[in-house]
């Protein structure tokens, strides 16, 4: 079931939100319209089972939100509608009130009223309550969602009310057992919740003309060809030093989340502007952070192709760094492309997930070192004794080699070509790791080694005879 929170700005919504699903997943400041995007998170609820509860944008303007306040009354089973006590009833609360209403939702509406801190005597809070039975609605209560009181008695309001009012399910996608999670970066106003709505069919965030639309991340579900996605539509990224308390935090939680879900990430350039160091700088940051990367070119239909072309090269050259990223020309707002981009997407997600037999690796790397032969400088050879493949998402490789400190940035990048050459590793960055022999084995005097090895085989030898002679026996 779908339970929605309503209300104007400011009112505590999203404090409540963090408090019923049990985390910081909204951002919660003293800032009026923080929360500009339709946020759901999915959890279990005792009685209920799966509920998924959707934090609305905070009421700015009654005209511009109208349409996001609609829907969520429309698709909720069950609705928080939550005034500030402070502030009282406006003309905004009033217009909710009218469309809950009209839509015959006031029995499955619970009517919160929060930042009852002052008045929490029993006496003043009933009196406090009193007043908004005026809005037409029976079941009110009054809470601090900010110290967490009432909280019990508005769960188990929520058990009884959601238990009568939960609609059947329809068998639709969810966000519970997602087996690929889409991540959407770039820079703000480059078409990311445009682009969003396109996968999910529906305009969950909410997109306007106005940079930085978008300020937290929006999660919805899609099926395509069989296969269930996540999709996440993350904060606009700005320049580091023009960001200032809001964007800073909402930074932040955009890489904490692509650390934690470890999504494939699209990234989104606007064809009209290229290339820019905003852009270079973020994907070095999620390239480091071992994530797979499409970059998606937006807005082509505004550029002929032989210009789309010369764009794409000139961004692969820039991109020394990731050469491995795959770029890919689309249309956001009519979807063109999207089919082309869906099929990079699940190749890329199986790229991420690849494992090289470590005899088939060892033969190619063995070749590659062979045939042309990295120079180093005199008497500091740095020699590949063995490798293997350590670990997927990402693909990580442990390479033994006889000096650990003379493995430099282009003897890595020597590996991670040679590794792309011969297993493509399409989109998905390489973690290459160096390790040293046993530091005692090094230091042994070369007789003590070849003892050392005689023993070994000896040991081999008389192993293998006591088990020819049990397989006589019997």
């Amino acid at each position: 079931m779908i339970i929605g929170l309503v209300g104007s700005t400011n009112v505590g919504k999203s404090t409540l939100f963090n408090r019923l699903i049990g985390q910081f997943r909204a951002i919660v400041t003293d800032i009026p319209g923080t929360t500009r995007d339709i946020i759901q998170h999915t959890t279990q609820i005792d009685g209920l089972g799966q509920v998924i509860f959707a934090d609305s944008p905070g009421l700015l303007d009654f005209k511009s939100e109208r349409p996001f306040i609609k829907r969520i009354i429309d698709e909720s089973d069950l609705l928080l509608f939550m005034i500030d006590d402070k502030v009282g009833v406006t003309a905004k609360e009033q217009h909710i009130a009218q469309y809950i209403r009209e839509k015959h939702k006031q029995a499955g509406t619970i009517l919160i009223i929060n930042k009852l801190d002052i008045k929490w005597k029993e006496s003043q809070t009933s009196l406090a309550i009193a007043d908004y039975y005026s809005l037409g609605f029976e079941h009110i209560i009054g809470i601090s969602a900010k110290n967490a009181r009432n909280l019990e008695e508005l769960q188990n309001l929520i058990v009884k009310l959601g238990a009568r009012y939960k609609k059947p399910s329809t068998g639709g996608p969810s966000t519970g057992g997602l087996s690929t999670g889409i991540a959407i970066l770039g820079k703000p106003n480059v078409g990311k919740s445009t682009l969003l709505n396109t996968f999910v069919g529906k305009e969950l965030s909410k997109v306007e003309n106005i940079s930085g639309t978008t300020r937290d991340y929006v999660i919805g579900a899609f099926n395509y060809d069989g296969r269930k996605y996540a999709i996440y539509d993350t904060a606009g990224i700005k320049k580091k030093a023009s960001m200032h308390g809001i964007e800073k935090i909402a930074y932040q939680k955009t890489l904490d989340m692509l650390k934690f879900i470890r999504p494939v990430v699209l990234f989104l350039i606007d064809c009209t502007e290229g290339l820019s160091h905003r852009d270079m700088t973020l994907l070095e940051e999620i390239n480091h952070v071992g994530l797979p990367i499409i970059i998606g070119l937006n807005k082509t239909d505004l550029i002929n192709k032989k210009q789309s072309d010369a764009m794409i090269k000139t961004i692969q050259a820039y991109l020394s760094f990731a050469k491995y990223i795959p770029i890919i020309p689309i249309v956001a707002a009519t979807g063109k492309g999207i089919k082309e981009m869906m099929a990079l997407i699940t190749l890329v997600n199986r790229e991420m997930n690849k494992r090289i037999d470590t005899n088939k690796l060892n033969k190619v790397i063995n070749q590659e070192y062979l045939s042309r032969p990295p120079r180093f400088p005199k008497n500091k050879i740095c020699k590949i004794l063995y490798i293997t493949q350590t670990d997927i998402d990402a693909p990580t490789f442990m390479a033994f080699v006889n000096h650990k400190d003379r493995a430099n940035f282009a003897f890595k990048q020597r590996i991670d070509n040679s590794l792309r050459k011969h297993f493509s590793f399409i989109g998905a960055p390489l973690v290459i790791k160096f390790k040293e022999r046993n530091e005692e084995e090094q230091s042994k005097p070369k007789d003590e080694q070849r003892d050392v090895q005689r023993k070994s085989k000896y040991e081999e030898r008389i192993k293998r005879f006591k088990t020819r002679s049990a397989s006589r026996k019997s």
